[in-house]
This record gives C-alpha cells, sequence and structure tokens, in this order.
C-alpha cells in the first residue's frame, strides 16, 4: 500500500516516462515535485523500489517502472476508511489510508469505479463474495456505480450519514439491512423510506491478509 505521497511520486514518473517516452532524472523530479533536495526524492525512490514499484538501475535515467510483478497490470485502488460490519454507529468520513494495489484483471481495467474499506465487526461474517467471507479486518473492494438494489449481493449502506455493509430486503413500508453473521447477536436494522438511507456501491471482492 502507497501513502498519498507516495502515490503522487509513483503518478508523476509514470506521466513523464509516458509523455517523454523516457524516465525522469532526479533533477527533473525534484524540481517537478519541488523538492528541495535530491535527497528527498531519493527516499521516494528508495521506499517505491523496495514496495515493488520500480527499480533503479545505473545511469542518468535509471528509473524503470515495474518489476517482475508487471506495474502496468497493477492500478493503486484508494482505500477510503472502515466499513462497520454491525450497527451504523461511525460516521461516513473519506479519509486517506494509502491505496491498495489490485490486478486490473480483478477490475476490469476500471479502477476509478472502485475504492476499498477495511471491514469492523462480525455481522457479515457468514457472507461470501466470490467465494471469500467478509470477516472482521478483511478489505472489501466497491464499485461505486453499483446502486441498483438487490436481495443477494451486500451493499455499502449510508444510513443517517453512518457507514454499513450490510444486505438489502424490502417488505411492504418497510426496509431491512439485513446481517449474515454466525453470531445472534446481529439483528437486522429495521428503516423506513422516510430514513436516510442509500447504497453507496457494490461489495464485488473481499481480500484477507
Amino acid at each position: 500500500m502507497l501513502t498519498e505521497k507516495q502515490q503522487h511520486v509513483l503518478d508523476t514518473i509514470t506521466e513523464f516516462a509516458q509523455s517523454n517516452g523516457k524516465s525522469p532524472t532526479i533533477e527533473e523530479l525534484k524540481n517537478i515535485l519541488w523538492q528541495k533536495s535530491k535527497r528527498g526524492v531519493t527516499q521516494y525512490l528508495e521506499v517505491l523500489e523496495k514496495k515493488g514499484f520500480l527499480t533503479r538501475g545505473d545511469g542518468y535515467r535509471g528509473i524503470r517502472l515495474g518489476n517482475s510483478i508487471g506495474l502496468q497490470t497493477i492500478l493503486n485502488i484508494p482505500i477510503l476508511g472502515y466499513a462497520n460490519a454491525g450497527t451504523p454507529l461511525a460516521v461516513a468520513e473519506e479519509n486517506d489510508y494509502g491505496t491498495l494495489p489490485i490486478s486490473k484483471n480483478i477490475i476490469s481495467w476500471d479502477g476509478k469505479q472502485h475504492f476499498v474499506l477495511k471491514v469492523e465487526g462480525t455481522s457479515m461474517n457468514n457472507c461470501k463474495v466470490q467465494d471469500k467471507f467478509i470477516d472482521n479486518g478483511s478489505y472489501v473492494l466497491i464499485k461505486k456505480d453499483e446502486v441498483w438494489l438487490n436481495e443477494s449481493d451486500p451493499f455499502l449502506f449510508i444510513v443517517n450519514g453512518a457507514a454499513t455493509l450490510k444486505r438489502f430486503k424490502k417488505q411492504g413500508q418497510y426496509i431491512y439491512l439485513m446481517p449474515e453473521s454466525n453470531d445472534e447477536t446481529h439483528k437486522p436494522i429495521v428503516l423506513t423510506q422516510d430514513d436516510d438511507v442509500r447504497p453507496n456501491g457494490k461489495v464485488v471482492d473481499v481480500f484477507s491478509f
């Protein structure tokens, strides 16, 4: 995972290489990034190399994007915070928790429509996505343009300004946000159409590591 500043440096190198057909020098990066010294640039490069996003060879333009993983097949998806798999108590605010590198094959080469949240709670630990459980501490991949509700898929809901992961069920005038857990203390959240509830995307994958 990359911090926002590390991601900015990587994006700058990528854009320079695509526009100029060659990698930037450390001096060029220092000027583009408004760094006070070359050492500041070098520290970023050392971190990016350690994390596998580039390699540094000899010579004036020795920066090379990617390694044996193949950077061009990877998109860095932002981690925006935590998703509550329980009662929606935490206020839904987007924060920068870095990025999670994910294969373009997983997200159909469209990173802008996705974001990642870390799961807190056990109300969905019997729910499977891509044959993987949404358990406490796992990361869920959310596709934010998938907001057409059904009763089969788990969604990220914003309820009165707080975020929660649940399944959707509608019966008469009531809306139920359904848990799927082996812990019987988790109960459905009962709402009406007058409550402030909206889907903020569908859970399309789960990662545990």
